[in-house]
């Protein structure tokens, strides 16, 4: 298990990283201006419709998998995953079509009028991006079915090429501008595909042979269904908080979507290199003390977690206002000018001032996760989406585009406070018994 822990420890890194080597050549390429305006905004409807879709499907796939394993019968668990993945990809292509069927109505509420750059940008993104969908079902499928099988170092490091050959097209081919950004999008993410199927092929497992009976397919696809719909909410309300924000940016004039797009993906980097390490191992040790009963023993590792997550957040903040600026011009280069550096150090510090937050709620949702109270985290979800809206809507006119990043910010907020109202009351629960 830590040989495993250690690997995909390992693999997220080098993702991070890959995922930054193509940013780096996006960033002087294209600086903050209506391309990557329109191309971030038209990322958005697939990005949210393959999340909540990838949630809906895991919390579903992985019980109802264990238990036909557990039953001894391989065929009839093979079959199941075949038709899980066939499914899954068959609904991605599906849902693309409906992209592009809703071209029109999503450019109305998407885009602004008096932009017209950033629309055609848009529409010409679109339907290479609309390709995503299904991409991305495939991929998270595979993996799935990889991690029933031991070999979480093909999912984890699948992503890593993904990053590299996005970040290379835009080196190679520079004048192919925008093309050569959308292209190296789709050709990364089916390369990343390619290495999850190796990793089935090794496995001894092909997306090709038998499937269920009808019969058994009806079954096990209500039950999915059935486990998957307790998590939708949550799923939708976490997918939600990620799709609203380049919206409300496009509002703010062109480049405002491209500046927080480039201040959300570092943001996300540093929280994903900071909690990757260590989560699993957070809920491998929640689940042993609530075994135990050990109600101090949570509380004490909670204390731990706060002192160090709101350290190394402060540490963060000022970071970011002090060196932010100058790492980012000295970093990109190109078209990413002394202009294009404020704006994104302005989202990035306000986005920033969340991260002690963002790390603690992440130790609540483990401690939930440990309980079992997949309900807790669909409420947590729910609370946090309207945090962040409640949060733009009374801080837009007095911040402008800034307040976008600090109501993100508010989000991992109400969740620590939702985390010790709830701690609060099983301990006197527990006291009461």
């Amino acid at each position: 298990m830590r040989r495993q822990l250690a690997v995909v420890s390992i693999f997220t890194a080098l993702s991070q990283l890959a995922a930054f080597f193509k940013l780096w050549f996006t960033a002087g390429l294209f600086g903050v201006g209506s391309e990557i305006d329109g191309y971030n905004l038209a990322l958005v409807a697939p990005t949210l419709i393959s999340g909540v879709l990838s949630g809906v499907i895991q919390t579903g796939f992985f019980p109802l998998r264990a238990r036909l394993h557990a039953q001894g019968d391989l065929k009839a668990t093979w079959a199941f995953e075949r038709a899980v993945f066939w499914g899954s990809s068959g609904l991605g292509v599906l849902l693309a079509l409906l992209i592009l069927l809703s071209t029109p109505w999503l450019t109305q509420y998407m885009t602004v009028a008096d932009q017209p750059a950033v629309r055609d940008t848009f529409l010409y993104a679109l339907p290479f991006v609309a390709l995503l969908v299904p991409l991305n079902m495939a991929c998270d499928c595979s993996g799935y079915i990889l991690a029933m099988r031991d070999r979480f170092a093909y999912a984890a490091g699948a992503p890593v090429l993904n990053g590299i050959l996005g970040g290379l097209l835009l080196f190679a081919w520079p004048e192919g501008g925008l093309l050569s950004l959308v292209l190296g999008t789709v050709i990364g993410l089916s390369a990343q595909f390619l290495v999850c199927l190796l990793g089935l092929h090794k496995s001894r497992f092909s997306v090709w042979g038998r499937f269920p009976s009808w019969n058994n397919l009806l079954v096990q696809g209500r039950e999915m269904l059935t486990l998957g719909g307790w998590i939708l909410p949550g799923v939708f309300f976490a997918n939600m908080i990620s799709a609203l924000p380049p919206v409300w940016a496009a509002s703010y004039g062109e480049g405002i979507v491209a500046a927080f797009g480039y201040a959300y993906r570092l943001h996300t980097s540093v929280i994903q290199l900071l909690i990757m390490s260590s989560s699993t191992l957070i809920l491998a040790r929640f689940s042993t003390l609530i075994a135990e009963q050990d109600h101090a023993g949570v509380r004490k590792l909670l204390g731990q977690a706060a002192v160090a997550s709101f350290a190394v957040g402060a540490l963060g903040t000022v970071m970011v206002w002090v060196l932010g600026e100058p790492l980012l011009l000295w970093v990109f280069g190109g078209r990413f000018d002394a202009q294009a550096a404020e704006k994104v150090t302005q989202l990035w510090f306000w986005l920033t001032t969340g991260v002690g937050f963002a790390i603690l709620s992440n130790v609540f949702a483990k401690l939930w996760q440990a309980q079992s109270r997949p309900k807790i985290m669909s409420l947590m979800a729910a609370f946090s989406l309207l945090a962040v809206y409640l949060s733009y809507i009374a801080l837009r006119d007095s911040m402008g585009a800034q307040a976008i990043a600090l109501s993100l910010s508010a989000a991992p907020a109400v969740a620590v406070i939702l985390g010790l109202g709830f701690l609060v009351s099983s301990s006197k629960a527990v006291l009461a018994r």
